[in-house]
């Protein structure tokens, strides 16, 4: 989802070496396909993540499959994997039914979603970036939800906000804030129920997914559509003292215009 064009009905990987060599597309008979939202995830690395995996998988397989080619092709509720050998035969099938598919990170519905906030979330970000101007630390009342931001001149700004959730970059870990044991439920209840996990959206399981494996600029990608949902002014990213990871809050109010 993320290597291909959208609107692909069928896709052939090849293989040099037991790596991704090449990658060619059939779409649904439009001339353009669909533009990507910006999940901020480098395609090089996805590949290079696609390539480990397959790793593991030639190890499962053992000496049934000397990698060939692979294709994928999706039909209406489901997506057939063959694996074929050299000679074109199929070493390996396998059938993706709909559960499975609505229960991936990447899907077309998660694309449509975080298109239709993306423009706003950037222009209400950048509005808030502007007001807050440098800001050198911050302190969180989770019971008020009240986030304070210290500047280097002048009283801090006290705001209402709420936290989005965490990115943990040695474990390559996002975690929603409603997913955390240790967070206060006022802080994330709005949150909660923008990403809606006892509904369980079909296609949706970034977002009802209490955690899950991920780069930091995705998490950004889903927090920003959060934000946007729950009618918050941006996000900011707060690093805490001696912590490898980060915080991110919504930031529910407009702060006064910096004067630095």
């Amino acid at each position: 989802m993320l290597l291909a064009p959208r609107g692909w009905s069928r896709v052939e990987l090849g293989f040099e070496n037991g790596r991704l060599a090449s990658l060619e597309t059939k779409g649904e008979g439009t001339k353009e396909p669909k533009p990507r939202p910006q999940l901020h995830v480098d395609p090089r690395e996805e590949a290079q993540r696609f390539n480990e995996a397959l790793s593991e998988l030639i190890a499962q397989l053992g000496d049934k499959w000397n990698p060939g080619k692979v294709t994928i092709e999706r039909q209406h509720g489901f997506v057939d994997w063959k694996f074929l050998k050299p000679d074109g035969s199929v070493a390996w099938f396998s059938r993706l039914e709909k559960h499975e598919l609505d229960s991936l990170l990447i899907t077309d519905g998660l694309f449509d979603a975080i298109q239709g906030t993306e423009r706003a979330f950037h222009d209400l970000q950048g509005q808030l970036q502007q007001r807050l101007g440098r800001v050198t630390g911050f302190a969180f009342d989770p019971a008020a939800g009240v986030l304070r931001l210290d500047r280097p001149n002048g009283a801090p700004h006290e705001l209402r906000a709420e936290v989005v959730g965490s990115y943990l970059p040695d474990l390559f870990t996002w975690l929603w804030s409603w997913g955390d044991e240790k967070a206060h439920p006022a802080s994330t209840s709005g949150v909660k129920r923008i990403c809606a996990p006892e509904a369980r959206g079909e296609g949706m399981a970034a977002f009802w997914r209490d955690h899950f494996h991920c780069d930091e600029g995705f998490a950004w990608a889903l927090a920003g559509h959060v934000a946007v949902s729950l009618g918050a002014r941006g996000l900011f990213r707060a690093q805490p003292p001696e912590a490898e990871g980060a915080l991110f809050f919504a930031i529910l109010e407009l702060p006064p215009a910096a004067t630095n």
